[in-house]
């Protein structure tokens, strides 16, 4: 009995950061298991082709956004897209060895499952949440059998969680900027960027933190936006895109003549904004332990350098992530349209929101796998595009709920070591 309650204890314990010898484990295990998938699972093509059609023309020197097209439809993907695919390009003998792109891919989803051991570690999540993070058949999927770009964005996003979390403001703030480079889906995360920079820098290291961030993204896009700037923007940061009813994991539920009526797409966005208000008024001005205009204040009114540490001090890791996942999983729950690639955006936070949420284990394990269930239906249902939806609305209401002691300050950092590091 007593090692059985220390067992427990140790799995779930999350007033200090767990064992860093669990990750080689998880690592090894989840090795094995994606060498087995992609050995014996065939590959799915979906968009490859379309991505090496697209870097043949890049290559051959177009540099005309409007004119860049492949198999699936013209290219909607910022710079850093092009330019990750390029060297994919070359790597695998013109995009022909499929086999080796699955290697490679299989590198990148290790890389990713470390980083994010490493973030759930710095905000102290509980051992027992650990494996979930490994046995999701659609992940896998995605990363392995599918080769989409997403992963590449999720790996830099998770990056800077992780620099965030150290403290490494500028080198987070330009790995976050990175992942945007790859694919836009990470602006959903960008307004609790935006809430923990100005509390842990100050609103004026902030402003310098977003002008990296733009400064960064210029500089990729740059060969584009010097010769055919319009054409750029419109294609890489597309926001008007048309979403089609029969690839909709989400709201199947709801009808195809609602899913395309302007007003379904407008009351999401609304909601989409009152949750962000709702969560940055409760929840995520926590740091700052001031009134909502009192935080607003921050802003105009910069506070003295004494309380700018003290607030500083009370932006956790536990707080970081729990405000970037968050943030995730609002814009997940209002998007116009998730798709199946899409469920790499959710998946590597899941366990931990859960968590958070203050659910606890019989209501995190059947939870996790309702949504994995219903992102593996093909093509989507009433039934299963209602569980993706209502598991992200519970997950939503549990974090609203849940957020609370997410900004104590860190243990043994004092306030000098935190005003060097910033």
């Amino acid at each position: 009995m007593d090692f059985i309650r220390s067992a427990w204890a140790f799995a779930t314990n999350s007033r200090s950061k767990f064992p860093l010898w669990i990750i080689p484990l998880l690592l090894l295990a989840d090795a094995l298991l994606s060498a087995v998938v992609v050995l014996k699972v065939p590959y799915t093509e979906i968009d490859w082709k379309a991505y090496m059609e697209q870097v043949t023309q890049y290559l051959a020197g177009e540099r005309d956004y409007s004119l860049i097209k492949g198999g699936t439809g013209p290219l909607v993907y910022p710079a850093g897209h092009l330019y990750i695919y390029s060297l994919l390009y070359r790597l695998t003998d013109n995009g022909t060895n499929i086999l080796r792109a699955q290697w490679i891919f299989s590198t990148l989803y290790l890389a990713t499952l470390y980083v994010v051991l490493l973030c759930y570690r710095e905000a102290r999540a509980p051992p027992y949440i650990l494996p979930l993070l490994l046995i999701s058949k659609r992940l896998h999927s995605i990363y392995l059998l599918r080769l989409f770009n997403d992963p590449f964005s999720l790996f830099f996003l998770f990056v800077a969680v992780l620099l965030w979390q150290k403290r490494m403001w500028t080198l987070g703030s330009m790995a976050y900027s990175a992942s945007i480079s790859v694919k836009m889906n990470t602006l959903l995360v960008l307004p609790a960027v935006g809430v923990i920079l100005l509390q842990a820098v100050g609103r004026d290291k902030a402003i310098r933190q977003a002008t990296i961030m733009a400064q960064l993204q210029f500089v990729l896009a740059s060969p584009f936006l010097l010769e055919y700037p319009r054409s750029y923007l419109a294609r890489a940061f597309e926001l008007t895109r048309q979403f089609l009813f029969k690839w909709t994991v989400n709201w199947r539920f709801v009808g195809e003549e609602t899913f395309l009526s302007k007003q379904f797409s407008v009351g999401l966005l609304v909601v989409h904004v009152l949750l962000l208000l709702l969560f940055l008024i409760t929840q995520w001005k926590r740091p700052s332990q001031r009134s909502f205009p009192g935080f607003v204040s921050l802003v105009f009114s910069p506070p003295t350098e004494r309380e700018e540490l003290q607030i500083s001090s009370r932006v956790t890791p536990r707080y970081i992530l729990y405000s970037i996942l968050s943030a995730n999983t609002i814009g997940m729950l209002c998007a116009r349209s998730l798709h199946y690639q899409f469920y790499s955006w959710l998946a590597w936070g899941t366990p931990y929101v859960l968590w958070q949420s203050g659910l606890g284990l019989p209501w995190i394990v059947p939870l996790w796998l309702a949504q994995e269930w219903a992102w593996n239906v093909y093509p989507s249902t009433n039934i299963s595009s209602g569980v993706v939806v209502g598991v992200l609305g519970l997950s939503t209401v549990g974090l609203l709920l849940g957020g609370k002691n997410v900004e104590e300050p860190e243990e043994k950092r004092g306030v000098s070591d935190r005003k060097k590091r910033s």
